[in-house]
């Protein structure tokens, strides 16, 4: 794997996190085309996605010449995966 393969996959992972807000925020629960299962597997999606890109970007870190864009990588990647199981930590404690 290479460094664009995991920075790809760090920014994939928030896309479909924003298009989780975006459904989330989109207006009542009855008119909304993504209901329970939907944002279920949006949650999940991007949640995988943020972990297989942040641990991808880290064994490209820890390479001896890695460059910039590995370690930019490293800190989106685990602010997402930080955000999305915050969320899930929350979400559980409240339920």
């Amino acid at each position: 794997m290479n460094t664009v393969t995991a920075n790809t996959l760090v920014l994939l992972g928030w896309g479909v996190t924003v298009a989780l807000v975006y459904s989330l925020l989109s207006g009542p629960f009855d008119g909304r085309m993504c209901e329970s299962t939907c944002f279920s597997m949006l949650y999940w999606g991007a949640l995988v996605l943020a972990v297989l890109g942040t641990l991808l970007s880290l064994m490209q870190a820890f390479k001896p010449n890695s460059g910039m864009f590995s370690k930019i990588g490293v800190i989106f990647g685990l602010l997402l995966t930080g955000t999305l199981v915050g969320v899930m930590v929350i979400g559980s404690m409240g339920g």
